[in-house]
């Protein structure tokens, strides 16, 4: 760590997301990175708080700081001195730059605590209990497949984590739990389990989750690691997806295989789903004996243009990340859930089930083991005698190693290269279990063209991925007098994340035209609503509209993609028409074409830059709304939502204040005439909104230091006029107008929305 000299009290930092996202907060010399980005309303991977798990463990790219108190299994000093930070516990002493361990959307999501019921408790093998739950609170449990919820153990103060096997729609939370002699959860399920007991449920949470793409996959399950896999199948099946799969099942013992039926009715299900399970077991009735490693081969991996998704032990991860690079072949994606191995207590007691049971889904040691020598396959399983933990639960293989206080649980998820050397996690709290490979840590990404990351992680490290793209290919989305762009389009280097936050069928049955669909607001909030159920209707005059609709198509979604130019009658009418004559209605509209070409002073523009920038931002809403109106009149209702602007107020924008004042007034006078007819009219006030690059620009970039600076101006008071002294982003606008679209905002109309931070315009 270093500190500078400098006397300043607060400092710009740089969030730069693994999707290319950068998001800025102002942090004071004695706060830390993590709150400051809380209070900012700005969510960073985050659990203990307090330098003791290392969940928030990010790459420092550029400047000085405090890295603050902190344990040794959180942050190595390897990894301190490579440039790795935990946000929870450092100051800035300079301006700063941050590599964030997880998507901007997943960055977004918050846990939510609900109370259900268990509606189903059964033994679906000797060593394994299924578990299903239900809640009224169902809406507000919103998971992506892959995902995992913390339990309450009834009786107890303490939870146990478990990955949901349902699919995300499903009414019903189900969950396989292993049964751990001396476990917490295990003794209640066996003991004191019925069906009617309530239990708390707290997620979702972690960053192993089915990526959207259309890659063919190879999904490999260890134990009750076919959890998480079983959900992300369902989900493959919920969506219609045609997307090629092979998975792989192991357990250690013929006690342990469950869902044999369930996989091969999805394999019935689920076209490009092909599926074989292992048992290590020697003397199991399995027609397969061994190891995951040994049931898929390099026709598996599709020449690399595979995403590859692991769940189960952490020697089972490193088996299949060294088979992997056996093969040579480098996958465009690899993504795993490992759980941090712990013994098993000998006798029951708080001490030492507090210790043991970090992880109750693999402190099964006949799962979690590893050849202490280091040789032969470290495959799906291999057995080894119990730990003793003693009486008090406080060592290790019998290490002594810490006080009789409770343990966090931790989990963690990792992506990586197959080609990057790294190490197998090998700790617990200091103490080796098992040897190093070939590096320090774990974890790794995908190297740019200039070389290659230092392993990152340890056994408690980071919960989310850590695959960075270059510094270089980073572009900050909103421009920063502190951290100046680097003129490069963001490179995805692994399969775009889905969408972090919706309401599962609130837009089923419904016809959504969505116009200017093909970038920006207008592509994130039809991707939102077709997420949500809605059949989308997108409009833009880019082809790059039908793009994206081809890719909304090919994951099941009902999508139909029409160009027209929309500043005129004929473009709209065209739309509409075709919407209509495709699905015989339109049940919402949401206009979102328009945003400003220019930006200086008035006295600046021309006649025919005045006339652009009205072309531009209001005709296309008159248009649309002329056009759709009597369609909704005559099928007795239906929802408008017009995108106006916050920018009716402030500098060097007034044709485009004045289109945007247009379009408010549209909204409220065409609320009350739509009325009768059971038609809502309303609209939202977007402020400043963080964006990728548009791939067709609206208008020229400044190019003199002059137009330069009126557009930093405008950047400057879009910043300081709103209240959380930030800008938006493309899945918060998205958000207000999935809301104000849907029935749930049944009651509101000739209303216009402000989402900008408090910003009124």
């Amino acid at each position: 760590m270093e500190v500078t000299r400098s006397c300043a009290t607060s400092y710009r930092v740089a969030l730069s997301f693994e999707d290319g996202v950068t998001r800025f907060i102002t942090c004071d010399r004695e706060q830390t990175v993590a709150d400051a980005s809380y209070r900012q309303r700005i969510n960073i991977p985050l659990d203990c708080r307090d330098g003791a798990c290392g969940t928030c463990k990010a790459l420092c790219e550029s400047g000085e700081y405090d890295g603050g108190t902190y344990i040794e299994d959180a942050l190595t000093a390897e990894e301190a001195a490579a440039g790795y930070v935990l946000p929870c516990s450092m100051k800035p002493r300079s301006d700063l730059v941050l590599r964030i361990a997880a998507t901007s959307e997943l960055a977004k999501t918050a846990a939510a605590t609900v109370t259900g019921t268990i509606t189903g408790l059964e033994r679906v093998s000797p060593s394994t209990v299924s578990l299903a739950v239900e809640t009224p609170q169902r809406d507000e449990v919103v998971f992506l497949p892959g995902q995992y919820v913390n339990i309450g153990v009834p009786g107890t103060d303490q939870t146990r984590s478990y990955s949901f096997s349902n699919a995300p729609d499903d009414k019903t939370l189900t969950f396989l739990i292993k049964l751990t002699p001396g476990g917490v959860m295990s003794d209640y399920l066996t003991r004191r389990a019925e069906v009617g007991d309530e239990v708390t449920l707290t997620g979702p949470h972690g960053s192993f989750f089915l990526r959207q793409s259309q890659q063919p996959m190879l999904l490999l399950a260890g134990g009750t690691g076919l959890a998480p896999v079983l959900s992300m199948v369902r989900a493959l099946r919920d969506t219609g997806s045609t997307r090629r799969a092979h998975l792989v099942y192991g357990v250690t013992t013929d006690d342990d295989l469950v869902e044999l039926d369930t996989l091969a009715e999805l394999a019935a299900e689920v076209d490009g789903l092909t599926w074989d399970y292992c048992v290590a077991d020697p003397d199991s009735s399995a027609p397969n004996k061994g190891f995951v490693t040994t049931l898929f081969d390099a026709e598996h991996l599709h020449g690399g243009e595979v995403a590859v998704y692991v769940c189960g032990p952490p020697p089972m991860v490193e088996a299949v990340r060294q088979r992997i690079a056996e093969l040579g072949v480098e996958p465009a994606g690899f993504y795993y859930e490992k759980f941090t191995p712990s013994g098993t207590a000998a006798a029951r007691s708080d001490e030492a089930e507090s210790v043991s049971a970090v992880s109750e889904q693999v402190a099964s040691t006949a799962e979690a083991a590893v050849d202490a020598t280091g040789s032969g396959d470290v495959g799906a399983f291999a057995v080894a005698s119990v730990v003793e933990l003693g009486t008090e639960g406080r060592s290790v293989v019998g290490q002594d190693v810490f006080p009789p206080v409770p343990v966090r649980p931790s989990r963690q998820v990792v992506v990586y290269s197959a080609r990057e050397e790294t190490a197998t996690a090998r700790t617990i709290v200091g103490q080796t279990l098992w040897p190093a490979r070939d590096g320090v840590g774990e974890g790794g990404a995908m190297p740019g063209p200039g070389g290659t990351l230092l392993p990152a992680l340890d056994s408690r490290g980071i919960a989310g991925q850590s695959m960075f793209p270059a510094a270089e290919d980073l572009t900050p989305l909103v421009a920063s007098p502190s951290v100046p762009s680097r003129g490069a389009e963001h490179r995805l280097q692994r399969e775009p994340a889905a969408p972090a936050l919706i309401t599962p069928g609130r837009f089923a049955g419904k016809v959504v035209l969505v116009t200017g669909a093909a970038q920006g607001i207008g592509e994130r909030t039809a991707r939102r609503i077709s997420a949500e159920g809605g059949t989308v209707v997108l409009a833009d005059r880019a082809e790059l509209v039908t793009e994206l609709a081809d890719e909304l198509t090919a994951s099941g979604c009902d999508v139909v993609a029409v160009t027209a130019d929309l500043e005129t009658w004929d473009g709209a009418r065209t739309v509409v028409d075709q919407a209509v004559a495709r699905y015989g209605r339109v049940d919402v509209a949401v206009h979102t074409v328009g945003g400003t070409i220019w930006a200086k002073p008035f006295e600046h523009y021309s006649p025919e830059e005045v006339r652009r920038e009205i072309d531009r931002s209001l005709y296309p809403t008159l248009w649309c709304c002329r056009a759709v109106l009597p369609t909704m009149i005559e099928q007795g209702g239906g929802t408008i939502v017009n995108v106006s602007s916050v920018a009716t107020r402030g500098i060097h924008r007034v044709p485009y204040a004045a289109a945007k004042g247009g379009v408010n007034a549209i909204t409220s006078a065409l609320a009350w005439e739509a009325a009768p007819h059971g038609i809502r009219v309303v609209a939202t006030a977007p402020g400043g909104t963080e964006a990728p690059p548009r791939r067709i620009p609206r208008g020229p970039e400044p190019r003199s230091e002059q137009e330069k600076a009126w557009y930093q101006a405008v950047v400057d008071q879009t910043t300081a006029s709103s209240l959380l002294k930030r800008y938006g982003t493309l899945d918060e606008q998205a958000a207000a107008i999935a809301f104000l679209a849907s029935d749930e905002a049944s009651y509101i109309t000739a209303t216009v929305l402000p989402v900008a931070g408090g910003d009124l315009g």
